[in-house]
């Protein structure tokens, strides 16, 4: 066979085995394209609704004060009036206290209860030779976090950490204080130990003495607590003043304070002058707590309605400041601080009567919106509550107990209350909500607390 043959026959075979090859190919494309039947497995799932936790709410328990004598104590003077709110609840007490009769009440919603809310308020009014004034403040779940804005303890003025336990696990707590020069350095502030079922009592004299302005930071591990800040007040010889102050949870770069009240401001002015009183006048008190300053817008809005007033100031980081809100007209007012930067804040305002003098801490309040449902109220015994309602950007609308209430985008409106009742409120949009309270015995404010959800449905895949 010639050479031109053999390449010839082995060119047929490569051809042949080509085709065979492109054959084989055309047959696994088709293969391939040719769509088969689908099978769909669709898994089982089953809804289920969680078991509802327990909820647990604080109320802080009386007003202290110290014993007469050499060797004074701390000791709680008179008792709380309490108006708690929900269908099922249970109370039961925390007695462990450092003070002496001290100690709070713990108001629970068990999880079999029938309803799904619960609230809780204190009042106290007292008439004593060192303490005199009103006191009111919402009962608190306890919380990992939480920032006190308020107090002093400056000459004649008093401010008490109170620290509640209400859990079955101890609970490890840090304190850090600022003031107006910045962080404050303080000694045994950290891990201090609050005890299940039990009440630490922190003079805040002891860890910063002569600070005016004081803002603390408390943290805890382990165990939560629900923290307050006790503040009397003594001018001379002649009690003028005493008041709660509860937390905010955390820093925000909006901050809103429903209601600030300035009351009879002229009566206030020559009451104040006449007892030496320094420290009455309207303010808002900001710290930044982080590492930058905050450039910090406040508007004032009266129940008139408009914009109202407003003003701005540059806050060093880490240092309180304690902004005069000038010379306002008598009225309810709301408070929004918008800021660059998160920010805690409280405004205070004093009354005068022919009892004396009273001052009082307004702490910021959280948002309310539709996600809450029936929001219950807890309105504490006694004369003098008006609810205040702001809608802070958008329009509102509100109901409570049936009754409707429209709000424009950043507007307000005040209502007043029955004591010892417990309104459900009904909230469209979004709005902050306070109760402030006002009698010849002085001046308060409790805030409207967002109700912890009822447990949702949820969708189990076996």
């Amino acid at each position: 066979m010639t050479d031109r043959a053999q390449l010839l026959l082995r060119g047929r075979r490569v051809g042949v085995a080509l085709l065979g090859a492109g054959a084989a190919a055309t047959l696994v494309v088709g293969v391939l394209v040719v769509p088969g039947p689908t099978l769909r497995a669709e898994p089982r799932s089953v809804e289920v609704t969680p078991v509802r936790a327990t909820q647990s709410l604080v109320c802080g328990g009386p007003i202290l004060g110290l014993s007469r004598g050499p060797d004074p104590q701390v000791i709680a003077v008179g008792e709380p009036a309490r108006r708690s709110a929900g269908e099922g609840l249970v109370e039961r007490a925390i007695t462990t206290s450092d003070a002496v009769d001290g100690g709070a009440a713990i108001v629970e919603l068990p999880a079999e209860a029938p309803a799904d809310d619960v609230s809780a308020t204190e009042r106290q009014e007292l008439d004593e030779p060192e303490l005199r004034g009103l006191a009111v403040a919402e009962c608190l779940p306890p919380s990992p976090t939480s920032w006190l804005v308020g107090g002093s303890t400056t000459t004649g003025r008093s401010s008490t950490i109170v620290l509640s336990n209400p859990g079955e696990v101890a609970a490890t707590v840090d304190l850090a204080v600022w003031g107006a020069d910045g962080p404050l350095d303080t000694t045994g502030t950290s891990g201090l130990i609050v005890p299940p079922g039990a009440q630490r009592v922190i003079p805040l004299s002891g860890i910063a003495p002569d600070e005016a302005s004081p803002v603390v930071g408390v943290s805890s591990r382990g165990g939560a607590v629900a923290a307050t800040l006790q503040q009397s007040t003594i001018i001379g010889l002649e009690p003028a003043g005493v008041d709660v102050v509860t937390p905010v949870a955390a820093p925000a770069e909006r901050v809103v304070i429903p209601a600030l009240p300035v009351v009879d401001s002229e009566g206030l002015a020559v009451a104040a002058t006449a007892l030496g009183a320094v420290d009455v006048s309207t303010v808002l008190r900001v710290l930044v707590p982080g590492d930058e300053p905050a450039d910090v817008t406040v508007s004032l809005l009266p129940d008139a309605g408009g914009e109202g007033t407003a003003l701005t100031a540059r806050v060093e980081a880490g240092a309180v400041i304690d902004l005069a809100l000038g010379e306002l007209a008598d009225g309810d007012y709301s408070v929004l601080i918008d800021a660059t930067e998160p920010i805690v804040a409280a405004a205070r305002a004093s009354a005068a009567s022919d009892a004396g003098l009273d001052s009082a801490w307004f702490t910021a309040a959280p948002a309310l919106d539709d996600d809450d449902g029936d929001i219950l109220l807890a309105i504490a015994p006694g004369s003098g509550a008006r609810l205040h309602l702001v809608a802070p950007d958008g329009a509102a609308t509100v109901t409570v107990d049936g009754e409707l209430v429209e709000l424009g985008p950043r507007s307000r409106t005040s209502l007043e209350l029955a004591g010892n009742t417990a309104p459900v409120m009904i909230v469209s949009g979004e709005v902050r909500a306070s109760v402030s309270y006002l009698t010849d015995a002085g001046l308060a404010s409790a805030r409207i607390l967002a109700p912890v959800a009822a447990p949702r449905p949820i969708t189990v895949f076996p």
